[in-house]
């Protein structure tokens, strides 16, 4: 009895000696589990970005390796915490899986130079530098479309195209346009996800036009076409009816312009002729007639080897033709049968106008056509006969004259 009042006695006191080593160890993985696991000391942490830059509103992954002094991957679950002066990081805390964890850098609309960084326990990664949005444009091409206007000017888009380090289209930068003449439709604009973006210039002279993304920049020229000189007249003026008109034209290339490809005229009348004239230009004559009096208006088009097309208008009333005037006399109004009557006429017409041949009648039946203003005749009856002649022009204008003469 004396042995068993013995053992209950030390029995609380055996229990609580057996279970205080259990309760240490149990405090210590409870400690252990709240305590991280971070790289052991002379470890060595290296960062890469799996994109060579960032768009204002992109993201790319950004990975860590790290490595004990031995050579091999840290403890699975260690602790790696990051940091960044430019966008946010997700998580800003991760675990390894074989020495390497991966998290994100996501851009806030900013540009600029992002320099993250890794650590865990004494371990601090070198500075990872990111650039975003403007500030990873490496190259700007810009063109224009068209990169030549026509004589007077016009619109052409411009493009600028930006390109990062690695040669990849940066989308979502922003692009300054600048021009040193004309108008253009937007400052400022963003590339879109093929790495471009888009002005309109309108321009009447040669501009050169300046694309700017952060500290790059690249620009184009669009040119203007100087106009072909044209100018036409006519000769007479104004021109007459049924006569033969010259329409002297004459077209002037400019210095360093395009050449003449095409030269035509249209005279009003519902003819239109292609003209000869040298790829330099020049000055040529074009004969034309026209069958009625009345206004016209003339247009005259040349066509330069760009195509570039320019027309000049003359505006002519062409006159009618003035009549030929004639009068017609006889050696004798009062001839006897069987003598010889001569008849002369006199014609004129209008300048340049010359009488191309008369037609006779002599009243007794006879007619005669002649070159000449002279005709002799005589009459074998007795009696009144009405003589005509008519004078014809070379330009087929006519004239009447006449007079009675009475055979005895």
């Amino acid at each position: 009895m004396l042995f068993a009042m013995i053992a209950r006695r030390l029995r609380p006191t055996l229990l609580r000696a057996a279970l205080t080593p259990l309760v240490a160890v149990a405090l210590l993985a409870t400690a252990c589990d709240k305590v991280p696991l971070t790289a052991p000391t002379e470890s060595t942490i290296t960062l890469f970005a799996t994109a060579t830059s960032v768009s204002p509103s992109g993201s790319t992954d950004i990975v860590a390796n790290v490595i004990e002094q031995a050579g091999t991957p840290v403890q699975n679950g260690t602790v790696v915490s990051f940091t960044t002066t430019l966008g946010r990081i997700e998580p800003a805390e991760a675990r390894t899986q074989n020495g390497k964890v991966t998290v994100k850098l996501t851009a806030d609309g900013r540009s600029g130079v992002a320099q993250i960084t890794a650590f865990s326990g004494g371990a601090t990664s070198e500075k990872l530098e990111l650039p975003i949005g403007s500030a990873a444009a490496e190259t700007v091409t810009v063109r224009a479309e068209p990169a030549r206007l026509p004589p007077g000017g016009g619109a052409a888009q411009i493009v600028a195209l930006v390109r990062d380090v690695a040669g990849n289209p940066l989308a979502g930068a922003s692009v300054a346009f600048t021009a040193t003449a004309g108008t253009l439709s937007s400052g400022v604009s963003q590339t879109d996800t093929n790495g471009e973006a888009r002005s309109t210039l309108t321009t009447a002279r040669e501009t050169t036009v300046t694309a700017t993304v952060g500290a790059r920049s690249g620009e184009a020229t669009i040119s203007v076409d100087g106009a072909l000189g044209l100018a036409v007249a006519v000769s007479p003026d104004p021109p007459i009816e049924g006569r033969s008109a010259t329409f002297t034209i004459v077209v002037t290339v400019p210095t360093g312009g395009n050449l003449v490809r095409r030269l035509q005229i249209s005279f009003g009348d519902g003819e239109t002729r292609t003209v000869s004239v040298a790829s330099t230009g020049g000055t040529t004559a074009v004969a034309h007639t026209y069958g009625n009096d009345g206004t016209y208006t003339v247009s005259v088009t040349v066509t330069d080897s760009a195509n570039n097309i320019q027309t000049q208008q003359l505006v002519i009333n062409v006159v009618p033709a003035p009549p030929v005037t004639v009068s017609l006399t006889a050696s004798t109004l009062a001839p006897t049968t069987g003598q010889i009557v001569v008849f002369t006429a006199s014609a004129s017409a209008g300048t340049g106008v010359t009488i191309r041949r008369y037609e006779w009648t002599l009243g007794d039946g006879s007619t005669q056509s002649t070159t000449a203003n002279t005709i002799s005749h005589s009459y074998g009856s007795a009696g009144q006969k009405l003589v005509k002649v008519t004078a014809i022009g070379s330009d087929d204008s006519e004239g009447l004259a006449q007079l009675v003469v009475t055979v005895s």
